[in-house]
């Protein structure tokens, strides 16, 4: 491991500031992420998966801001960058992978064109040279026939297709770091898989670290190093992806480990977690995930403590024997 992590973050915190109320939704995340490694960041829907990511690359847009914290890249301060520096950043050094590439591809605009913009943005090349690498980078990722297809509408491409368009994208200029948001959260299994190995790849060969964020742990488990589990915008639980899916300390991690429907026997229902999750505006007081955990009890109305071994950080009163 580097004397110094690719990323360092401590402490942020992401709010909205809305008339109903601040809405917290990052409070409190801190993880380092050192070059080539994989991090996958996990929880259902409304945990602050996203707005994470988003916040990483200077993305949330009003009424939300960092309210504070720290976002270091190799040792530099992103938080308060002035945005001329931190669009040059971004998309060079520091890129993403949004879930819906249909949202993020132009229709109006050729594969071509899109992706020569995206090169002539932080350099100077020609159309020429920046169609060649464009289509370089389309066969790295699956492509085939990138050369041709470089003038097709993304109308014109399937699904994976796109989505594999949107990773080239963000390939073009080498980033050290990608965020990817769910990007395969609508793809076939099949596409799915071949897009998976395409990004473990990635990380070896090139060293480029990667931030996935998914609300599918089957995913998580083939792809990342470690796994951050959040829960209305706090880490509840962090520790390398193996021994802490195959043994969580959390009863949130165990109870989102113990939906997914392989875990249910044939002709019985499948195991849910109670409740839902609360709102960002009006949390319990003390541990957010209480009025939905079996081992809650009176104690758990104050802040949990964090419960750190060599490998894992457990935030909970009461969290669940190691194996």
């Amino acid at each position: 491991m580097s004397a110094s992590p690719l990323l360092e973050v401590r402490d942020l915190r992401t709010h909205f500031f809305t008339r109903a109320g601040v809405v917290k939704a990052v409070e409190g995340v801190s993880f380092s992420l050192e070059k080539g490694e994989i991090l996958g960041l996990v929880g259902e829907s409304g945990s602050g998966k996203s707005v994470t990511g988003f916040s990483l690359i200077g993305l949330v847009d009003p009424p939300g801001r960092i309210a504070s914290g720290s976002i270091k890249f190799e040792g530099r301060e992103l938080v308060g960058l002035p945005p001329a520096e931190m669009r040059a950043l971004r998309g060079k050094r520091i890129a993403m992978v949004f879930q819906d590439p249909a949202a993020t591809l132009n229709p109006v605009l050729s594969i071509g064109q899109q992706m020569t913009l995206a090169v002539q943005a932080h350099g100077r090349a020609s159309d020429a040279a920046a169609r060649d690498l464009a289509a370089r980078t389309l066969t790295r990722v699956g492509i085939p026939d990138a050369a041709a297809r470089l003038d097709a509408y993304p109308h014109e491409f399937s699904g994976g297709m796109r989505q594999r368009v949107a990773i080239a994208t963000a390939l073009l200029h080498g980033p050290d770091l990608i965020i990817a948001d769910e990007p395969t959260t609508a793809l076939d299994v099949s596409i799915q898989a071949q897009i998976l190995a395409e990004m473990k790849s990635l990380a070896k060969e090139t060293g480029t670290a990667l931030v996935w964020i998914s609300h599918d742990l089957a995913t998580v488990s083939s792809l990342a190093d470690r796994v951050l589990v959040m829960y209305a915008g706090r880490i509840v639980e962090a520790g390398a992806v193996g021994e802490t899916l195959r043994a969580p300390r959390h009863p949130y991690t165990r109870g989102l480990l113990d939906s997914l429907p392989a875990m249910a026997r044939p002709g019985e229902k499948l195991n849910q977690i109670p409740g839902t999750t609360p709102s960002l505006l009006s949390l319990p007081p003390g541990c957010p995930f209480a009025p939905r955990c079996p081992r809650a009890d009176a104690v758990c109305a104050t802040d949990p403590p964090d419960v750190v071994t060599a490998s894992r950080l457990v935030r909970c009163h009461h969290p669940l024997e190691a194996a």
